[in-house]
């Protein structure tokens, strides 16, 4: 079975679309037809045991901005766009994913990946034609440009990578010192107070990066401890324990935040009820959803594409 998953060489594959279409599509009718999508990718390997860890996690580098990525991100976004311009999903770009009524009453036994493509295939093919289109005809409208700045040194932009995924990369190769000062602005935007009698120092390398302070409703103040993992790759339960051991008393709880994803273990520890202090765990996904929530360091650029009239 796991011979169709094999991690070497892991990118974009046709079969290994059709095998996350069927496990997608059976996640979600147990879920009653809605998951949030990280939960929804967490689930996958429930219903297929081909998709397990070294294929959910798999890291390959990215030459061309640094760093790494992880292919079986682009795996489900293509499954999902096949099974939504097919009627199964509506709109995957939403949030969460959503079945449509044919999505809740297919039988996953029978669902095929490749009668999938035939319904979305010849749908993508036009919008992506269109899309070419629209490409083709600003990049002559920016060459011209370009040109007549004589501007010899700048690039088209790259399309392709969303300002989600230049997110990703960048906070992936930041150095730990910095992405410990990022952290500690994210926490404040959220609404909290930073103790500043305990700074960031670039030597530590464990213990914890700092504490705040949120107040509640009924001003009642509630004592958090912060710590940030720069890293790439996943965070274990090791790091959940050691985070936990190095809090003082009188703090509620903890914000471990990461620039990868936690393994079940380390979920099942931050959760362990039989430990003193919960942990909430913050991974990449999580942190980028912050950072739009509270548009932090970001820049709102509005733009258009023209319709198919205009290439006629």
């Amino acid at each position: 079975m796991k011979s169709d998953f094999k991690v070497p060489g892991y990118t974009n594959n046709i079969a290994r679309e059709n095998i996350v279409m069927k496990a997608l599509i059976a996640a979600l009718q147990d879920a009653g037809g809605k998951l949030d999508k990280k939960e929804a990718r967490n689930q996958l390997p429930k219903f297929d045991t081909r998709i397990h860890d070294d294929v959910l996690w798999y890291e390959k580098p990215a030459p061309k901005r640094g760093g790494t990525y992880i292919p079986f991100t682009f795996t489900i976004s293509w499954a999902a766009r096949h099974l939504a311009l097919a009627g199964y999903l509506i709109d995957e770009r939403m949030k969460p994913y959503v079945l449509t009524d044919k999505g809740l009453k297919t039988d996953v036994s029978k669902l095929n990946g490749e009668r999938v493509r035939r319904i979305s295939q010849p749908l993508l093919d036009e919008i992506q034609v269109e899309k070419k289109k629209n490409k083709e005809s600003i990049q002559k409208i920016e060459k011209k440009e370009l040109k007549e700045s004589n501007d010899s040194t700048a690039e088209l932009p790259d399309e392709t990578e969303t300002w989600k995924d230049q997110l990703k990369a960048q906070l992936g190769i930041m150095d730990p010192y910095r992405f410990e000062k990022f952290s500690r602005r994210l926490i404040k935007e959220m609404g909290a107070e930073i103790d500043d009698s305990l700074g960031i120092q670039k030597s530590r390398d464990g213990g914890i990066d700092g504490y705040a302070y949120f107040k509640n409703e009924v001003f009642r103040t509630i004592r958090v401890a912060i710590q940030s993992k720069r890293y790439n790759h996943q965070v274990g339960d090791r790091a959940v324990r050691d985070f936990r051991g190095a809090i003082q008393n009188g703090t509620e709880y903890g914000i471990l935040l990461a620039t990868n994803y936690f393994t079940d273990a380390a979920k099942r520890e931050a959760k362990d009820p039989s430990k003193s202090t919960p942990i909430t765990l913050l991974d990449i996904e999580d942190i980028v959803d912050l950072v739009e929530r509270y548009q932090l360091f970001l820049k709102r650029v509005e733009t258009y594409e023209l319709g198919s009239f205009y290439f006629e």
